[in-house]
């Protein structure tokens, strides 16, 4: 049986869940990042009408207000982006099991043992484009291949909202007329040194010799590229195993020495990777505590638990012995961050002399994450994170992730 993979990328993504939780903003320039009025702020994604003025994700936000002055500038609501993409891989699942999320807005589907049930390519990505789009209004584009690396060539060609079906035996075909600059994994540096010779087609590298790519690139490189460049990549689709690890931070607004607030912004981004913990059933047994200072010397601190745990206060405990270390340089401090690793599956089992401590805060907590999931995070908050000074530092969360390699981008578009 062929092989078959499946690649959708989730078109514009966070502006496309904007547009459906508020409708008026289609058709509209919509830019969500950072802050407009900050030096540090970047752009997360723009909608498809903001980018015919230049704008893209990763640039600073102070230049997409030049290119764009008249755009809509939002910070962003994760919690909805996250829900969203759960759906989307929730839908994926009724397809195959075997799905790999690459980022929150992307995945790749073992589709060659779907074939027969649902009657073929095309017949899959309509019913996985019809269903996305009924259960959360969102548009996607999908490409269907022989293999990781064409399915995701083939959805960038096919965007927005559409579909792309690459043939086995069609690879290298499909991609001859396509630039070199189109090749993931082709940098800057390589893509002028090939155009500087006249290479300019993904055509022209595959026909390239082997020998002057040798002595170009090395040998190694020299082969990855003219394989890639004829269509030959990787088949497997790995599911997501256990997470390695849970994280969050934030940058300042400003440089600041403030230890009191960041302690409570400290408070504040635990209670959001504690809550990451239990929507994933998990517990964390290693805490740790990042400082990025003024002049971006990046120091980490960890403790490890006696137990793992998921209860806020445990590891804001954990989080109280490591600030010390990071005040000791006595320098200012631009970002923060907390990171959870060493992570199980939450199993329930009671400490010996501390169970009833324990068994009532979950028990609190379950009531608490309740309330969020119907009213929005922040609509429960810890006393150690309720001070003022949070409003202006909204926190960036990295999804849960695994040591393996990853194929496609990190949460951009």
């Amino acid at each position: 049986m062929e092989i078959r993979i499946l690649h959708i990328d989730m078109d514009a993504f966070f502006a496309s869940v904007e547009e459906v939780r508020d409708p008026s903003l289609r058709g509209k320039p919509l830019i969500i990042g950072g802050d407009v009025n900050s030096s540090r702020g970047v752009v997360s994604t723009a909608s498809y009408e903001a980018r015919k003025y230049g704008v893209h994700s990763a640039m600073p936000m102070a230049q997409a207000r030049k290119l764009c002055p008249n755009g809509i500038y939002i910070r962003g609501h994760f919690e909805l982006y996250q829900e969203a993409s759960q759906k989307v891989h929730a839908i994926l699942e009724t397809v195959s099991p075997l799905v790999q999320m690459s980022s929150i807005d992307e995945a790749y589907v073992d589709v060659t043992g779907s074939q027969t049930l649902f009657g073929g390519d095309d017949a899959i990505a309509r019913y996985i484009k019809s269903t996305i789009r009924r259960e959360t209004g969102l548009p996607c584009t999908i490409a269907i291949a022989p293999n990781k690396l064409v399915a995701k060539m083939a959805t960038e060609e096919g965007k927005p909202d559409g579909y792309v079906r690459v043939l086995n035996g069609r690879e290298e075909a499909y991609l001859a007329p396509l630039p070199v600059r189109k090749l993931p994994g082709a940098g800057p540096r390589t893509c002028e040194m090939l155009e500087s010779l006249g290479i300019l087609t993904l055509g022209q590298l595959a026909a390239m010799p082997s020998a002057m790519l040798e002595r170009l690139f090395g040998m190694y490189s020299a082969t990855w590229l003219q394989r890639a460049a004829r269509g030959i990549g990787e088949t497997e689709v790995v599911p997501e195993s256990i997470p390695k690890s849970i994280s969050r931070e934030t940058t300042f607004e400003e440089d600041i020495l403030d230890w009191p607030r960041i302690e409570r912004t400290l408070a504040h981004l635990a209670e959001h990777c504690a809550h990451t913990l239990r929507e994933q059933g998990m517990e964390a047994k290693r805490v740790m505590l990042k400082v990025r200072y003024s002049d971006f010397e990046t120091k980490t601190f960890a403790k490890t638990l006696e137990e793992p745990t998921c209860i806020d206060a445990d590891l804001f405990d954990a989080l109280r012995t490591l600030i010390p270390k990071g005040k000791e340089r006595r320098a200012r401090v631009r970002l923060i961050g907390v990171g959870l690793s060493s992570l199980t599956y939450n199993q329930h089992q009671l400490r010996l002399f501390d169970g009833a401590r324990t068994e009532k805060w979950e028990r609190v907590l379950e009531s608490a994450d309740r309330l969020r999931d119907k009213l929005g995070f922040d609509s429960v908050r810890c006393g150690k994170s309720l001070a003022p000074g949070l409003k202006e530092s909204r926190a960036k969360e990295s999804k849960p992730r695994d040591n393996r390699k990853q194929h496609g981008k990190n949460i951009r578009e």
